[in-house]
């Protein structure tokens, strides 16, 4: 008796270990349709969807962000920094078709939607090709 209470412990104490381990932000690997992403048009379909769906959260106060989206943890970025034309837009395609449905967002408390039953794949891209042009400006 007491050793199967000592193997369950064991077992307990490794479930447990294991399920605090958080994965890293990969994103899976995707073809990126770079026609699409240096593309004026395309960019400014993006700019208009980001107006439209992003900027209340993303946006500048000038642009229309909501006071309460300072209080975000994480925080959610403007896109305005250049570091952002160092993220890979696939990377950035998954973040915004995902949201927080992934880890290690889940966890981490985000409250990014998942845009992925709401647009087109198109959409998504437009919306990487706009964020990349913002972070580049």
């Amino acid at each position: 008796m007491p050793r199967t209470i000592f193997v369950v412990l064991i077992c307990l104490l490794c479930a447990f270990l294991f399920s605090c381990q958080e994965p890293g932000e990969q994103a899976p690997e995707m073809s990126v349709p770079q026609l699409l992403l240096g593309q004026p048009e395309q960019q400014k379909a993006g700019r208009k969807l980001f107006f439209k769906h992003c900027r209340e959260c993303h946006g500048t106060t000038a642009e229309g962000r909501n006071p309460r989206a300072v209080r975000f943890e994480p925080p959610a970025p403007d896109f305005l920094s250049h570091d952002y034309l160092q993220v890979a837009p696939g990377y950035l395609y998954w973040r915004i078709a995902k949201g927080k449905q992934v880890e290690p967002f889940r966890s981490r408390g985000s409250v990014m939607p998942a845009w992925e039953p709401h647009f087109t794949q198109q959409q998504i891209w437009q919306l990487v090709a706009y964020l990349r042009q913002r972070a580049g400006s």
